[in-house]
């Protein structure tokens, strides 16, 4: 059973202002050491980042809290790939205990990027 679904669009070029403005303070505030350092060095590194703050935006919004609101912060949800390389939602901290009292058993991250546009879909199931 579908508990929420959430889609958030980001531009790419507005991910690469900030990084350009605040550099390893944006990055420190919003993102993991594992995110940071899959995205890194890479040629896809800027259209990496606005995937993985799409994802978690989606994911405020498949879980219906938002980001910011009743304790959950950015780092607390995270969006690695797994060994196959699909990419797959952690969460911990507050964002893993509304999780868990919501009952979600299931998560589901979509991440795709066209142009200067980077899109996440999040579900979550019961």
């Amino acid at each position: 059973m579908i508990y929420g679904i959430g889609v958030d669009l980001v531009r790419v070029d507005r991910i690469a202002a900030i990084l350009e403005r605040y550099g390893e303070r944006f990055l420190q505030r919003i993102f993991t050491p594992q995110e940071i350092a899959y995205c890194q060095g890479q040629a896809w590194a800027v259209s990496g980042l606005a995937l993985r703050f799409a994802a978690k935006e989606a994911f405020s919004k498949a879980l219906g809290v938002g980001l910011r609101r009743r304790g959950i912060r950015w780092r607390e949800v995270e969006v690695v790939p797994n060994p196959m390389g699909k990419p797959e939602l952690h969460v911990t901290g507050r964002a893993g205990q509304l999780y868990q009292e919501a009952g979600i058993k299931n998560s589901h991250v979509s991440l795709t990027d066209e142009d200067n546009h980077a899109i996440a879909v999040v579900i979550l199931e019961k």
